[in-house]
């Protein structure tokens, strides 16, 4: 089999700026014919997912309205990670702003890639151990959330009935499970 090869990059420059991502139009040299390719992808900070589980064994889901799909999408809370914090930070500040909750305990559970033909950033998932109430939610301009809390068999249900159709959250919490039989 042949060994693949890297391809070179002659230009990234910036096409258009948003605030949630940078859309970046890569000019590229193909190792395998030597032609030069433009490819569209997407920057965007790293951000993080909270799998948080209280005392009693609930997982934290929230439910938003999300405007790509025009639905409302039942999630782990999470966010963008902000200059100068750090992921564990960014994990305990997004479970108190979208839940009210704080836990004992985070640790990291896995580091995914949205979608690396696009994206070269990361998503985070936490694991939140003890998660119980501490604060109050504070929840940024734009959004409005409800919080509900499932049991890890009603989470696999939601799961395979659709309930939880966000393919990031649907990794994450495989993962979950995933850590917990090995």
């Amino acid at each position: 089999m042949p060994r693949l090869k890297e391809w070179k990059l002659l230009d990234d420059s910036l096409t258009l700026k948003t605030p949630v991502f940078d859309v970046i139009n890569r000019h590229c040299l193909s190792p395998k014919d030597g032609l030069e390719k433009n490819f569209v992808c997407l920057s965007a900070p790293e951000w993080v997912n909270i799998f948080a589980i209280t005392p009693s064994g609930q997982v934290l889901l929230v439910n938003q309205f999300r405007h790509g799909s025009r639905e409302f999408s039942l999630e782990l809370p999470g966010g963008v990670v902000e200059p100068g914090q750090s992921l564990i930070e960014t994990a305990q500040r997004e479970l108190m702003e979208e839940t009210g909750y704080s836990a004992e305990k985070f640790e990291l559970l896995c580091s995914l890639r949205p979608n690396p033909a696009l994206f070269g950033n990361f998503i985070h998932t936490f694991l939140a151990v003890n998660a119980a109430p501490t604060g109050h939610t504070d929840f940024d301009e734009n959004e409005e959330l409800t919080l509900t809390l499932a049991t890890t068999d009603e989470l696999l249900a939601m799961i395979l009935d659709g309930r939880i159709d966000h393919a990031m959250m649907v990794a994450a919490i495989g993962f979950y499970f995933a850590k917990k039989s090995a």
